[in-house]
C-alpha cells in the first residue's frame, strides 16, 4: 500500500524548477517518497497531511564540499591561515584519528547540517590513516543520519605532502564493488589531489582510476596559488571533463574557468572560508560570466559554521561588494547588481543537484524526483511580512526558521526538532573524541590559543 503525505496550503512553494516557477497557497503531494505532484488546491483524502500555512516550501540545501571527519574539532582553526590548517589538522591531528574518531566527527556534522536544513552533502574525506575500518566508520554514519550523501573517498594525508607519491584507491574500489547502505541515499565519488597537492603525472592516474571505477570527480583548484596555472595543466593532458566538480577555484584565470565551462565541468565555491583562510577572493562573478553556476560548500567546521544561510549570504554579498567596488574604482556608480537571491537560492539547491550528479532526483520540487523538502516558517519576527519570498529564504531566515525536512519523503525534522537523533549520545561521542585527540595531538590545546607553526 502506498504512502501519501501533503503539504497543503503552503504560503509558497519555490520549486526551483523553471518550467513550475514559483507558487503561491500551493500544495506538493508525496507519494512513496517521490513528488507526485505541485499544484493548489489538490486534494487526496487518505494522505498525511502537513500543514504549511505560514511555511515557504523549498528544495533541502545541497553542500557539495564538507569534511565532516574534522567536526568533533569544531572552531580550533577559527584564526588559522589556510597554512597552520593544513599543518595543524592534516598534520598533526589527522594522524591521531582512530575510526570512532570518524564515525564521531562524520554523525555529529551530518546530523548538524541535516538540522540545518542540508539534506544532501558531499562528504570529502582524506582523513590521515584511511584503513577500511575509517571507510567504513565514515560510511555508517552517514548512513545512520538519514541524510542523502556522496561519500568522496580521498586517501589519507600522507599523500598530500607528498605530491609525487601514488594514491591507493583499493578501498574505493572494494566500497565500489559493494552495496553501499541507505537504499540508494549514498553515492560515491573520488577526491582527487589535483595539481595543487601532487604532481600532474599523479592527477592523470587519479583521473584515469575515477573514470575506470565510473565515479564522479571531485578536485580542491585553483587554491592560494598553490600551482601555477592548473586546469591548464590539466587541459593540456586531455582531462577535463562533465564528470569533474573543481573545489575553490579562487586562483584559477579566467580562461581557466572557461575552459572547465567548456569541459561540462561544475563548481564549488565555500566562500566563508576563501575569505577566512587565505584561499584568494570566492570566484562566483567569474564563474558565472564563463558560463559555469555554482554550487555552495561549508568546507570545514574547524574554521566556520555549517549552515547553508549563511553560505547564501556571505557569497551574495561579497560578490556584489567586488562589482560594485569595481564599479566605483572606475568612477562609476553601481546601477545594477549581477547577482541575485535567486541565484544564490539556485547554487544552494538545483546547482548542487547538478554539481554531484543527482539532479535526476534532488534539487528541485519537480514531480518524480524524491521528496527532499524544507518547510520554512515565515511566522516569526524575522521573516514578517514575506514581500519577496525568494529573499526571505536566502537573505532573512535563519536555522531556527526551519520547521519540517523530508528526506526522500521521510520526515527527519518536525516542529523543528530532528527526529529519530539521539543528540545525547552525539554529544558524548564528539566530546570524548575531542579530547582524545587533543590529548594525543602534540602542542594541541582548547581555549583558541593553539597556533600552530611550520609550513605546508
Amino acid at each position: 500500500m502506498s504512502t501519501k503525505t501533503l503539504v497543503k496550503r503552503a504560503a509558497w512553494v519555490l520549486t526551483m524548477d523553471p518550467s513550475i516557477g514559483d507558487l503561491a497557497d500551493c500544495d506538493v503531494l508525496i507519494e512513496d517518497g517521490v513528488i507526485a505532484a505541485v499544484a493548489p488546491g489538490l486534494s487526496v483524502p487518505d494522505a498525511e497531511v502537513l500543514d504549511g500555512t505560514d511555511r515557504i516550501v523549498v528544495p533541502g540545501f545541497i553542500d557539495t564540499h564538507r569534511h565532516l571527519w574534522q567536526t568533533a574539532m569544531r572552531n580550533i582553526a577559527a584564526d588559522w591561515t589556510l597554512s597552520q590548517y593544513l599543518v595543524g589538522v592534516l598534520g598533526a591531528l589527522a594522524p591521531v584519528y582512530r575510526p570512532e574518531d570518524v564515525y564521531a566527527g562524520n554523525l555529529l556534522g551530518a546530523l548538524e547540517a541535516l538540522d540545518h536544513g542540508i539534506t544532501t552533502i558531499l562528504d570529502w574525506s582524506h582523513c590521515a590513516i584511511m584503513t577500511p575500518e575509517h571507510t567504513d566508520a565514515a560510511v555508517a554514519a552517514l548512513d545512520e543520519s538519514g541524510m542523502r550523501a556522496v561519500y568522496a573517498y580521498g586517501n589519507g594525508a600522507p599523500i598530500w605532502f607528498d605530491g609525487d607519491s601514488h594514491a591507493d584507491w583499493s578501498d574505493l574500489r572494494r566500497l565500489n564493488d559493494s552495496t553501499l547502505p541507505g537504499d540508494g541515499r549514498i553515492t560515491l565519488a573520488a577526491a582527487l589531489r589535483g595539481p595543487d597537492f601532487g604532481t600532474v603525472d599523479r592527477s592523470v592516474d587519479d583521473w584515469a582510476t575515477a573514470r575506470e571505477l565510473g565515479v564522479p570527480i571531485t578536485v580542491h583548484i585553483g587554491v592560494a596559488g598553490f600551482a601555477d596555472r592548473p586546469v591548464a595543466q590539466l587541459a593540456e593532458r586531455g582531462i577535463l571533463g562533465p564528470d569533474t566538480t573543481y573545489v575553490h577555484c579562487s586562483r584559477l584565470h579566467d580562461d581557466e574557468l572557461a575552459m572547465i565551462a567548456d569541459s561540462g565541468g561544475t563548481a564549488s565555491v565555500a566562500t566563508e572560508v576563501e575569505m577566512h583562510m587565505g584561499h584568494g577572493y570566492p570566484p562566483t562573478g567569474r564563474l558565472v560570466t564563463a558560463g559555469v553556476r555554482p554550487s555552495l560548500s561549508v568546507d570545514v567546521c574547524t574554521g566556520i559554521g555549517g549552515d547553508m544561510f549563511t553560505a547564501m549570504r556571505a557569497t551574495l554579498a561579497m560578490q556584489r561588494a567586488l562589482d560594485n567596488d569595481a564599479i566605483i574604482r572606475a568612477g562609476g556608480k553601481p546601477e545594477t547588481l549581477s547577482i541575485t537571491a535567486r541565484d544564490v537560492l539556485e547554487f544552494a539547491t538545483i546547482e548542487g543537484a547538478r554539481a554531484l550528479k543527482l539532479e535526476h532526483c534532488t534539487g528541485s520540487i519537480t514531480p518524480g524526483k524524491e521528496a527532499d523538502l524544507l518547510l520554512i516558517r515565515t511566522d516569526r519576527l524575522n521573516m514578517l511580512p514575506v514581500n519577496n519570498p525568494v529573499a526571505s529564504v536566502a537573505l532573512a531566515a535563519n536555522t531556527s526558521n526551519i520547521d519540517t525536512i523530508l528526506v526522500g519523503g521521510r520526515m527527519v525534522k518536525r516542529e523543528g526538532v530532528l527526529t529519530g537523533a539521539d543528540t545525547k549520545l552525539v554529544r558524548q561521542l564528539a566530546e570524548s573524541s575531542r579530547d582524545y585527540l587533543v590529548a594525543h595531538t602534540d602542542g594541541a590545546c582548547l581555549g583558541g590559543t593553539w597556533q600552530p607553526s611550520g609550513s605546508w
